[in-house]
């Protein structure tokens, strides 16, 4: 397509800006969602401890 390296960016937010609208606009009509904030659970190991190399 010969874009130029400058136009890349807008390229991929272009299309991205629907979903971007209308998850906004879920937000909007739905009168219990206060603020919109992704959901995290970590699904890594447990903690462990640190071991030196020497001691391994």
């Amino acid at each position: 397509m010969k874009l130029p390296a400058s136009m890349f960016t807008v390229m991929f937010a272009v299309p991205r800006t629907n979903g971007w609208v209308a998850h906004w606009m879920e937000l909007m009509v739905d009168p219990e969602q206060k603020i919109s904030r992704p959901r995290q659970i970590y699904t890594g190991s447990e903690p462990r401890d640190f071991v030196t190399l020497e001691e391994r």
